[in-house]
């Protein structure tokens, strides 16, 4: 029998309410490509259309990805964002420690 240990974390998640979504992807120049169809899910690549984003996010190298709406993929997103916010904070730590 096997027994799983689930660690439980806090993810601290931006949200943008649907009526500013137009204006905010206008805002970073998406809007034209998530109307014609030109972007997919990060995690799974269904295509991503007005209805069905779920999240955006940007990655290490700064690019701007699309999560759908599905709870997986949402979930996947908010754990490489998270970690990628650690990463940041202890390379800032770090940096404060040798500057300070």
């Amino acid at each position: 029998m096997r027994q799983w240990h689930l660690a439980r974390v806090r993810v601290t998640i931006g949200a943008i309410h649907d009526t500013d979504l137009i204006g905010v992807l206008r805002k970073l120049g998406l809007y034209e490509g998530v109307v014609e169809g030109r972007y997919k899910c990060f995690v799974c690549g269904r295509r991503i259309t007005l209805e069905n984003i779920g999240g955006i996010f940007r990655s290490k190298d700064e690019k701007i990805n699309f999560v759908c709406d599905n709870i997986k993929c949402l979930i996947t997103a908010a754990e490489i964002t998270s970690k990628i916010n650690r990463e940041i904070t202890a390379i800032q730590s770090q940096t404060q420690l040798h500057t300070g």
